[in-house]
């Protein structure tokens, strides 16, 4: 998971970034230990059926259908918090958006992928879902998040397009999920300078935490005795 070129999504790679390499690689560290037994992807899914017209009603049964039943209790808190705001907007269209890379070093790159896109007042606009139920960006995070996507999704088309971010988090503990949206332009940038720098400690703690982690898989594999399986069909039969 800490492999950058497999994270989930360039929100996933800022949140691991802290002031010093080693702070970063402790994070990376704590991500690959943890053990989540859901994923949130179908009630992303349906996020663009509600946009365009589809009730809460509908979306849950979708979820209850899911054949993981972790997955279930999860994404009806998903797609119960997210959908006040696709009600309110009930487009016309709700595209999804296409994958991108921002290499950020020599064969790693991190994924780029907004919820989607449609058109309101003739300007295109664009969804960034913060799914998280538990955390989200600080401010910092946001700002070097929010420069890494005008620099690499708002080019050509999106030059000129608006972003709201939907923030689904839960904001006291077992209170539920609600909805923060906060325009695009609000939630900051950094200076190319700054960003540089966060992206150097990022790599820079990718490459120990890697290192590390080959290190601790070579250690383990050099413990284990091999075990005696007893004598192959094909060994040769000594003579008695």
């Amino acid at each position: 998971m800490a492999d950058l070129r497999k994270t989930p999504s360039v929100q996933h790679a800022v949140a691991l970034i802290r002031p010093t390499v080693e702070a970063t690689v402790l994070e990376m560290e704590k991500l690959d230990l943890a053990q989540i037994p859901f994923t949130l992807d179908p009630g992303r899914r349906l996020f663009k059926p509600l946009m365009e017209g589809q009730s809460l009603e509908w979306a849950l049964r979708q979820v209850a259908a899911d054949k993981h039943e972790k997955n279930i209790a999860p994404n009806k808190g998903l797609v119960t918090a997210f959908a006040p705001y696709a009600t309110e907007k009930k487009v016309p269209w709700f595209r999804e958006c296409e994958r991108y890379l921002f290499p950020i070093g020599s064969g790693v790159s991190i994924p780029v992928r907004p919820s989607g896109f449609w058109v309101e007042d003739g300007r295109l606009r664009v969804l960034w879902a913060q799914c998280w139920k538990g955390r989200t960006l600080d401010p910092t995070q946001r700002a070097i998040f929010n420069t890494i996507l005008r620099q690499t999704f708002f080019v050509g088309d999106f030059k000129d397009a608006a972003m709201e971010w939907v923030d689904l988090r839960e904001r006291t503990p077992r209170s539920g999920r609600e909805v923060e949206v906060v325009n695009g332009e609000d939630l900051g940038t950094v200076s190319a300078a700054e960003l540089e720098d966060a992206l150097r400690i990022l790599l820079a703690a990718f490459e120990v935490h890697s290192e590390r982690k080959a290190e601790r898989k070579a250690a383990e594999k050099a413990e284990r005795k091999p075990k005696d399986r007893g004598p192959d069909l094909f060994d040769p039969v000594e003579p008695k």
